[in-house]
């Protein structure tokens, strides 16, 4: 089976009417565009999406619907280290820290609460910093990504040379 679209979110409506099949995945592989994976029944999808979500996929994310069945996405915990901020300050470091590093980074359950992946480094470093942290196992799902961190796109154009281009040079002579 081809899926080329997303087909909404198990969160947009009632679904409870349908048999759901999932699909699980790491956090990590919810931004591929083009992926062949078993669902949790054992069947074979191929993915390939036209106009991927740019974060990746979410939680809850339909790849097919039919008149009684669903196919959607199940976004598997990890171990995550949670970051939990005092102060504007602290918001600061822990984004400019993480950014550093190119890790993801996700908001937590508020707005001074936020979620990586675990790293031993980065541990020892929120533990020197005197950021308050914890280790815990959690969904880390594209719908609370902040960061990207992936490939930038080309821009869509053509360059063309021109029959009359002319190069002056201008200015004084030394």
């Amino acid at each position: 089976m081809l899926i080329e679209h997303l087909e909404g979110n198990l969160k947009d409506r009632d679904f409870s009417a349908f048999k759901i099949d999932y699909v699980d995945l790491e956090w990590y592989d919810s931004r591929k565009k083009i992926a062949r994976w078993k669902t949790r029944n054992g069947k074979e999808i191929s993915v390939r999406l036209s106009n991927p979500p740019k974060m990746g996929f979410s939680q809850g994310d339909i790849l097919h619907q039919n008149e009684n069945e669903i196919i959607a996405i199940n976004i598997l915990p990890t171990l995550v280290l949670r970051l939990i901020a005092t102060s504007p300050a602290e918001i600061a470091k822990i984004c400019y820290e993480i950014g550093n590093r190119h890790a993801s980074l996700f908001f937590g359950d508020n707005e001074f609460e936020f979620k990586t992946p675990f790293e031993k480094p980065l541990k020892v470093l929120f533990d020197k910093l005197d950021i308050k942290n914890d280790i815990l196992n959690s969904i880390l799902d594209s719908a609370y990504r902040i960061s990207v961190s992936m490939a930038h796109s080309e821009p869509v154009f053509k360059v063309k040379a021109s029959p009359d281009l002319k190069i002056t040079i201008s200015g004084e002579k030394n």
